[in-house]
């Protein structure tokens, strides 16, 4: 019984011993083609770093909206510019239009920068504002000339500059729209253009030359001589007048063109070309 026993436990020990074993041959592939320490960063990706899907649904009724033009610094800004921006004062138009008179006269001798004064005779209302009868308007003579020898008229040029108004002198731009009842154009005083004046004098003196070759060739015509010498005067008289004619447009350039005068007292009509702030 012993030595049968024996006999069974030499010939356990003679057989190779079997045991599970795993077979990573297939892991050490994965490894060699895939970084696993990659692989493990890329499958815990930060969650705050994925950006939320924006909705584009309404919120519901009642929700208070945040408006940021609304918010007390936007306000403050918008008033600030505002302040800046707005000029500050009962604005007269431009276009208002003030009658006044003259303190002085003027003539296109006077010279340029000139300072001319005006005193309204009738009050203007605007805006809630009375601008009474008697106040006081400034100007400059911007250009002036007398009558020029090609014919053109004496000229002057005045810019108003400021009023006076309650002590306080209000800076303003305007024109003279009137002189004594005449419209003014472009803010030219304009003495009379005499171009015209002297092509008629040309044309008439040639006319009155002719008139009088004329009775001298009916006067020749009276006695047998002078009647064979009368047409002589009359042609000479249609030579003459004809060359007048001819001539007169040049001829007419060397008439003076008449000066321009204006008495102190004299009516103006001042025109705002920019609106003014009284403060």
């Amino acid at each position: 019984m012993y030595k049968l026993l024996l006999m069974i436990l030499l010939s356990a020990l003679s057989i190779p011993v079997f045991g599970y074993e795993l077979d990573t041959s297939v892991n050490n592939q994965i490894e060699q083609k895939y970084d696993a320490n990659k692989l493990n960063k890329d499958m815990n990706i930060n969650q705050n770093q994925v950006p939320k899907q924006i909705s584009n649904k309404k919120p519901p009724k009642g929700t208070p909206v945040f408006d940021n033009s609304t918010t007390p610094a936007t306000k403050i800004s918008n008033v600030a510019q505002n302040i800046v921006t707005t000029k500050i004062g009962t604005k007269i138009p431009s276009g208002t239009k003030f009658s006044v008179k003259s303190n002085a006269s003027i003539s296109g001798w006077s010279g340029v920068n000139s300072l001319l004064t005006f005193t309204s005779t009738q009050p203007v209302y605007k805006s809630n504002i009375v601008i009474p009868a008697g106040t006081q308007f400034k100007g400059v003579i911007t250009a002036s000339h007398a009558g020029q020898i090609t014919g053109n008229g004496g000229l002057i040029k005045i810019k108003i500059t400021s009023m006076t108004f309650n002590g306080k002198n209000i800076a303003l731009e305007g024109k003279i729209t009137k002189v004594n009842s005449k419209n003014v154009f472009f803010n030219n005083i304009k003495g009379a253009r005499q171009y015209l004046q002297g092509v008629d004098n040309k044309i008439s003196h040639g006319i009155n030359f002719y008139k009088k070759a004329r009775n001298l060739s009916s006067k020749m015509s009276s006695n047998p001589v002078g009647t064979i010498l009368s047409p002589i005067p009359t042609i000479t008289g249609w030579l003459g007048s004809a060359v007048c004619t001819v001539t007169s447009p040049v001829t007419g350039l060397t008439q003076k063109g008449k000066n321009i005068s204006i008495p102190s007292g004299s009516l103006y009509e001042i025109k705002l070309t920019q609106d003014a702030y009284i403060n």
